[in-house]
């Protein structure tokens, strides 16, 4: 599977935080065959699919790595940068990802599940009163989500589910397209994954090999606040850290082809402070 860093960008109201390991690589676009059903046939809880996307189309499928010694967990978004929907889903009980400054609004019933409801009311950025007035009707407005664990079904271990919609997808709706989501059966194809990334403290490391392909995620605070020049361009890629669509990135290098070269980080807290690594890149 060929892939491609995320570019969705959310409303400044939304934050989320996530595992470092999270987004940093993203897949294309749906295939010839269903990613849903290849899934399943590598993991051990089940995966869902939904009959209702509120007729938006995919745009991203991942397989992405959690925290190690657990399973990988699948993101899916429909639509475009401004309005869209993702279905994330994970291992019951793994934390692949963390919501964030989001408000709790009350509880759901899915398809038998109870579901936890939240808005993205930001507390920073309305009046007191307006954040104990958010409600569900505001999620078409700042967006929302739901997050429930499904019951095991036999052979398979639960799942964790989040349905999360942005840019005018109602509660309704996020309650629809969840009850639309139904087991599917493994295709006996598996879904080809990225290679795991390399974990880098710039601040400790000043030497790194890399095969070409692979990534080196930055493991610093802040990830938006960091920048890098590449001293050789064309050897590794810089992808800066940050809200990318649903969750916060650590910045990263993509190595690209073979050679060396020399790379230069500042956090804009302390742009007089350079990091320098040492980056040789191996077939």
């Amino acid at each position: 599977m060929n892939l491609t860093e995320m570019a969705a960008k959310l409303s400044p109201v939304k934050k989320v935080v996530a595992i470092v390991l999270a987004l940093l690589v993203m897949g294309p676009a749906m295939g010839a065959t269903d990613r849903f059903a290849d899934s399943q046939t590598g993991l051990t809880y089940s995966v869902y699919k939904p009959s209702n996307t509120l007729g938006l189309k995919t745009t991203k499928f991942s397989l992405l790595t959690c925290q190690p010694g657990q399973e990988d967990w699948i993101f899916v978004q429909y639509g475009g940068t401004k309005r869209y929907l993702q279905i994330m889903q994970t291992m019951g009980g793994a934390k692949c990802s963390n919501p964030g400054l989001s408000k709790y609004l009350r509880a759901a019933l899915v398809n038998g599940n109870k579901a936890k409801v939240y808005a993205y009311c930001d507390p920073t950025q309305m009046s007191e009163a307006a954040y104990r007035r958010c409600g569900t009707e505001d999620i078409a407005r700042v967006g929302g989500y739901l997050i429930y664990t499904t019951k095991a079904l036999k052979g398979f271990e639960a799942t964790e589910i989040q349905v999360q919609g942005i840019g005018g997808i109602t509660y309704a709706q996020l309650i629809s397209v969840a009850k639309s989501l139904k087991t599917v059966k493994a295709s006996g194809n598996t879904l080809a994954q990225a290679l795991p990334p390399i974990m880098v403290d710039p601040t400790v490391t000043t030497d790194v090999s890399v095969r070409a392909g692979r990534s080196i995620v930055l493991t610093v605070t802040d990830p938006a606040k960091w920048s890098a020049e590449v001293m050789i361009a064309g050897v590794v890629a810089f992808v800066p850290g940050g809200d990318q669509g649903g969750f916060i990135t650590n910045p990263s290098l993509r190595a690209l082809v073979s050679g060396a070269t020399t790379v230069k980080l500042v956090n804009s807290d302390n742009p007089t402070k350079v990091y320098q690594l040492e980056i040789t890149v191996t077939q």
